[in-house]
């Protein structure tokens, strides 16, 4: 005989806004925010561009990048159930629907703010951000299933980041080659490395939702060369131009230097076979790196 399943008991608003938080990962809501903020003051902000203006703009940025792993989040599940990575979703705390009903509200929230922000192009900044987020993810288009399309994305994700801290600034061209190594070299670091590094603990996931990735492709060992190879490739640019033509930047970039040494160390010595405590060594190395290498700028623009 057919059992009936219970229905669900309603979840609070307040516990749906922080399981969406958390689905949308803190730890890179946070970055995103540090590579707005380092750009804009990098580029060494307008009188206009008051402390108001900035939280409105950040605000803004901020509503955008939720948005983008949150949605995210809604159309990962099937595989991040398979991956066994334990974010609300795919555990069974948080329903699709009602994170997707959240992710669109972010979404307007975030072109409310853009308008209101202290740049008219703003609003067109954040709307790119939008785009770009669900058509990383939306079913009929899904950017993420190959790495190029999927190195492509976050490569638009992280340059429209650092456009829109500059751009919020004033947009001028006092202190543009800072901001311009820098969020080159940023950008770079997500799309050539953390794009990459990313997959290594989702083999089986990846594949049983037939996604067409580098790992998948060319096979696990060749992906880890090339996982290796590029963030000290990266690296060792960044600490060269910063030593040679924008010295503001040679503790970012040393540290960066660093970190890159780290992840291709720990790409190499992991295996998407063991443990995601293990196989997730090389993302969380690059995540660290990202953060030190960010801050270090960033508290170099704030105490100038």
């Amino acid at each position: 005989m057919p059992t009936t399943r219970s229905p669900e008991k309603p979840q609070a608003i307040p516990l749906s806004l922080l399981l969406c938080l958390t689905e949308a990962r803190p730890s890179v809501q946070i970055i995103f925010l540090l590579r707005f903020s380092t750009a804009f003051l990098l580029a060494e902000p307008a009188a206009s561009a008051g402390p108001a203006a900035f939280a409105v703009a950040a605000a803004a940025w901020t509503c955008a990048t939720t948005y983008v792993y949150l949605i995210n989040g809604v159309h990962d599940a099937p595989e991040d159930r398979l991956n066994s990575n334990g974010r609300p979703i795919s555990s069974g705390r948080l329903s699709p629907e009602r994170a997707k009903v959240i992710a669109w509200g972010l979404a307007a929230l975030a072109l409310l703010l853009a308008a209101l922000g202290p740049v008219p192009y703003l609003t067109a900044l954040v709307a790119a951000q939008l785009l770009c987020g669900y058509a990383y993810s939306a079913p009929r288009i899904a950017l993420k299933r190959r790495t190029s399309t999927a190195v492509l994305c976050i490569l638009a994700l992280g340059g429209l980041t650092f456009a829109a801290g500059w751009a919020c600034a004033g947009g001028g061209s006092r202190a543009a080659l800072p901001v311009l190594v820098f969020g080159t070299v940023m950008t770079l670091w997500m799309g050539a490395v953390g794009a990459m590094v990313k997959d290594l603990s989702d083999l089986a996931g990846d594949a049983a939702a037939g996604r067409r990735t580098a790992l998948i492709r060319w096979g696990e060992r060749r992906a880890r060369m090339i996982c290796a190879i590029n963030p000290l490739l990266l690296g060792v640019a960044y600490t060269a131009v910063a030593a040679t033509a924008v010295p503001v930047l040679l503790p970012s970039a040393l540290l960066l230097l660093c970190g890159a040494l780290a992840t291709a160390a720990l790409t190499a010595t992991t295996s998407s076979s063991e443990p995601r405590n293990r196989s997730r060594l090389p993302y969380r190395a690059f995540m660290f790196t990202q953060y030190a290498a960010c801050t270090a700028a960033f508290c170099y623009a704030l105490a100038r």
